[in-house]
C-alpha cells in the first residue's frame, strides 16, 4: 500500500469516527416549546468529550431549516414536540447520511441519529450569551507623572458570574466582586508593592472594545482607560482548507477570552495554546479517538478581515484561507412593544388593558394595575398567539389570544371558557 493510499484510508477512518461521535440528539434548555436558535452539543466518544453546534431557524411561512456546524441540514421538521432532520456530509468521493429523530419534553430533547454503524446519543443546551465585559483589556493609567499599564483578564463562569485577574510588570493583583450590568463594569482590586497592600475599587463603562473608568481608593481617584486585546481576531471565521485530499469549508471560532474552537466535519475541537502577537496567529488542535491522539498546528497572519496560513500535521500540510463572518444584526419582531386594547364595559365605561412584549419575547398583560405573565408566545410572520391566565380573587380564567399584526395594529380574538371576544390593540410604544 502506498503512503498516499494509507493517508487517504486513515483520513476516511478519522472522518467517519468523528462524524459518528458528533452525530447525536439535542437536549434543549431554554424557552418552552421553542427549538429555534443555537444549541451547544456535548458528546462523549471513547471517554473524550466532543462538541458541535446545532442551529435551528424558522422562516416567515413557518418552515424550519437547520445547520450542524457550517453544514446545512435537510428535511428539518418540528411539530412542537418531535424534531427530525437529515444530515449529509461528503468527504472526497464518500457520502455519509444520518437521520435524526428526537422528542421535546420539559425543555429537553432526547433522541438519536441513525447511521449505518448504529445509533449515537448526545446531550445539549442552548448556548449562553457571553457578557460583553469578558476578554482581556490592556489598561492604562497614571500615578503621579508615571505611566502605568496592566492586563485585566475577565472570564465568565458556568453560572454566568464573572471573575478577573490582573497582571503587570509589578506582578499580579487580586480582582474580586466583578459585576457587569447595562455596560457598567465594577470590581475591587488588591495589590502589593514593597510589602505594602493597596486596595481600590473600579467603576467604568464599556463601549464596544473600549473601557473607561476610575479607580477609587483612600488616596484619591485615578482615571483609567482600557482597550480590548485581540479585538481584530475575535469572532467567527469561514475557512477554506486545501490539501491533497481536496478542499473543504470549515469554521474557526475565537471567543472574547481568547479561547476558541475549530470545526472539523461538523464537530468542534477546542484549540490550544493560542497566541496572537501583532498580526501573527498560532494555535494547536488535538484530536482524540479512544487511545489514539492526532495533533495539528496552525500558523498564519491576520490582515483586517482575512486570514491566511498553514495547518500542519503528521499527514502533511494544508493551506488555509479565511474571511471573517460579519455578525447579522438582530431582527426585532413586530410584536415587540406596548399595545393598548380599549373596549366598552357593560356600564358604558371604557376599559383599557395593555400588552407589553420585550425583545427577549417575554411579556405581560395588564388589567386594572395588575400584571399577568404572557406564556406560549408564538410569532409566525404576521400571525401572533399567546396565553395568559387572569386571576379574580380565587378564580383563574385562562385565555388564548390569536391575531395578526398589521403595522401599529394588533387585531384578533381572546378565547376563554366564557366565549370569544374580538380585540384590537394600538401600538403606543
Amino acid at each position: 500500500m502506498s503512503c498516499a493510499t494509507r493517508h487517504t484510508s486513515l483520513g476516511k477512518a478519522l472522518v467517519l469516527m468523528f462524524l459518528l461521535a458528533c452525530a447525536g440528539p439535542v437536549a434543549v434548555l431554554g424557552a418552552a416549546e421553542d427549538i429555534t436558535g443555537p444549541w451547544e452539543m456535548t458528546m462523549d466518544f471513547g471517554g473524550r468529550p466532543s462538541f458541535a453546534t446545532l442551529t435551528v431557524s424558522k422562516n416567515a411561512e413557518g418552515a424550519f431549516a437547520g445547520k450542524w456546524g457550517s453544514d446545512n441540514l435537510s428535511n428539518v421538521k418540528f411539530d412542537g414536540q418531535k424534531l427530525t432532520f437529515t444530515r449529509t456530509v461528503k468527504f472526497g468521493d464518500n457520502e455519509f447520511t444520518m437521520s435524526y429523530a428526537g422528542t421535546l419534553k420539559d425543555g429537553k430533547i432526547t433522541g438519536e441519529f441513525s447511521t449505518d454503524n448504529g445509533p449515537f446519543g448526545a446531550n445539549g443546551a442552548r448556548k449562553k450569551p457571553i457578557a460583553p465585559a469578558v476578554g482581556q483589556w490592556d489598561m492604562q493609567y497614571k500615578i503621579g507623572d508615571r505611566d502605568m499599564t496592566g492586563r485585566l483578564a475577565l472570564s465568565q463562569k458556568a453560572d454566568g458570574s464573572l471573575e478577573g485577574k490582573w497582571t503587570s510588570e509589578r506582578g499580579e493583583s487580586t480582582i474580586s466582586n466583578v459585576k457587569f450590568q447595562e455596560a457598567k463594569l465594577t470590581f475591587d482590586r488588591t495589590s502589593s508593592f514593597n510589602g505594602n497592600e493597596f486596595k481600590s475599587s473600579f467603576e467604568g463603562t464599556i463601549q464596544g472594545d473600549k473601557l473607561a473608568g476610575t479607580f477609587k481608593s483612600e488616596r484619591g481617584e485615578i482615571p483609567a482607560t482600557g482597550q480590548r486585546f485581540g479585538a481584530a481576531l475575535l469572532g467567527d471565521w469561514e475557512l477554506t482548507v486545501t490539501s491533497d485530499m481536496g478542499t473543504r469549508t470549515s469554521l474557526l471560532m475565537i471567543y472574547p477570552d481568547l479561547t476558541g474552537r475549530f470545526e472539523f466535519f461538523g464537530g468542534e475541537i477546542p484549540i490550544k495554546d493560542l497566541k496572537f502577537e501583532g498580526d501573527q496567529l498560532t494555535f494547536g488542535i488535538e484530536l482524540g479517538f479512544g487511545d489514539q491522539t492526532f495533533t495539528m498546528s496552525f500558523k498564519g497572519k491576520v490582515d483586517g478581515k482575512t486570514l491566511k496560513g498553514q495547518m500542519v500535521s503528521d499527514r502533511g500540510t494544508s493551506e488555509v484561507a479565511g474571511k471573517k463572518i460579519e455578525a447579522a444584526k438582530p431582527q426585532v419582531s413586530s410584536i415587540v412593544g406596548t399595545w393598548e386594547f380599549t373596549r366598552e364595559g357593560q356600564d358604558g365605561t371604557k376599559r383599557v388593558t395593555t400588552l407589553t412584549i420585550k425583545p427577549d419575547m417575554t411579556g405581560a398583560y395588564k388589567m386594572r394595575d395588575t400584571e399577568f405573565p404572557v406564556t406560549g408566545l408564538t410569532v409566525t410572520g404576521d400571525q401572533v398567539s399567546f396565553k395568559v391566565t387572569m386571576k379574580y380573587n380565587d378564580t383563574e380564567v385562562p385565555m388564548t389570544f390569536k391575531g395578526k399584526v398589521a403595522g401599529a395594529e394588533l387585531k384578533g380574538e381572546f378565547i376563554s371558557e366564557r366565549g370569544t371576544r374580538e380585540a384590537v390593540g394600538k401600538k403606543v410604544q
